[in-house]
């Protein structure tokens, strides 16, 4: 992930939690992911292809205030993650996920 600056590192290591423990997961998910090699490195890809995915997304808006700046877009995505968890900005249903 070296090719990537901090800010879209970042977003990629939030995405990899997320495949790796997935809604409704627990310790056997964690467990599973370390001991199976092949699972991680699948793991590893989704999480790095959703993370830019989610950046071109923006990046193709019609209101996109960013510009084509990658790390500026991870980052304010890290922003809104951060509020997510303190609880400021409500989360989307899992019906509507793809």
């Amino acid at each position: 992930m070296s090719k990537y600056g901090t800010n879209v590192t970042k977003l990629i290591t939030q995405f990899i939690a997320r495949e790796a423990i997935p809604s409704g997961g627990g310790v056997a998910s964690a467990v599973e992911f370390f001991q199976n090699p092949e699972r991680r490195k699948q793991v590893l890809e989704a999480a790095e292809a959703k993370a830019i995915q989610a950046i071109a997304l923006i990046k193709t808006a019609p209101d996109n205030p960013f510009g084509n700046d990658d790390e500026l877009i991870a980052g304010e995505l890290l922003k809104k993650i951060a509020e997510r968890k303190r609880g400021l900005t409500p989360r989307a249903p899992d019906k509507w996920r793809a």
